[in-house]
């Protein structure tokens, strides 16, 4: 992303208000056409809402994003919209455009009341076809589950290179493949024990060893 200067409006003499933007020098920026209040030919606002003119070269840039900055004008987020060759992208971001080392965080929340259920989803659709392909949280008096679903009967999910899955009292294994192997790694109070299976040919038998299979 090209680093640059949030632009900003300043202040005149005379005429500002609490805020400090001066209308008059605002006002000499803009342009109405119709209902529509132009700013800087990128942002419209209207009764609609707003708009803001995407990016058509495939970059992000601050100019065409919904756009957090600190104290000093540096962006640390935002909404990014680009118009690209075969593609429309939204993107939310979250960068260190000053450079201070902090680091970024990039959240989607949702909290309800205790009496009510808080849901994420995120879902990947096609018009006229079922909702198949989604990433499904839920918070609830009975549930607590995270649901990731592919089409059921040509869908895949991909996680790799390793499950980690974390039991009841945080008992945790590894389950992975490796080569031919699929394993199964386990702390045993302190010893670390391996379970796998060879997935070549017709063998079923599982093995133990305190190693990985080479």
């Amino acid at each position: 992303m090209m680093a640059r200067e949030f632009p900003s409006t300043k202040a005149g003499v005379g005429e500002d208000d609490e805020s400090g933007i001066n209308y008059s020098v605002a006002f000499d920026l803009n342009v109405f056409s119709g209902s529509t209040l132009v700013v800087g030919e990128t942002v419209f606002l209207s009764d609609d809402g707003v708009e803001v003119l995407a990016s058509t070269d495939g970059s992000y840039y601050a100019v065409n994003a919904y756009s957090f900055i600190d104290a000093d004008k540096k962006e640390i987020g935002g909404m990014y919209g680009r118009d690209d060759a075969g593609q429309n992208v939204v993107g939310f971001r979250v960068i260190d455009q000053a450079a201070n080392d902090d680091d970024t965080v990039l959240e989607i929340a949702s909290t309800s009341t205790t009496d009510a259920t808080a849901t994420v989803d995120i879902q990947a659709n096609r018009s006229g076809e079922s909702t198949d392909t989604y990433l499904h949280l839920e918070k609830s008096d009975t549930a607590s589950e995270i649901d990731l679903l592919t089409n059921l009967t040509s869908g895949r999910v991909r996680i790799g290179p390793k499950i980690n899955i974390l039991g009841v009292g945080y008992a945790m294994c590894d389950v992975y493949i490796k080569g031919t192997y699929f394993i199964i790694k386990y702390s045993d109070g302190g010893t670390t024990r391996y379970k796998y299976m060879d997935l070549s040919g017709t063998g079923t038998t599982w093995t133990h060893n305190t190693s990985e299979p080479a």
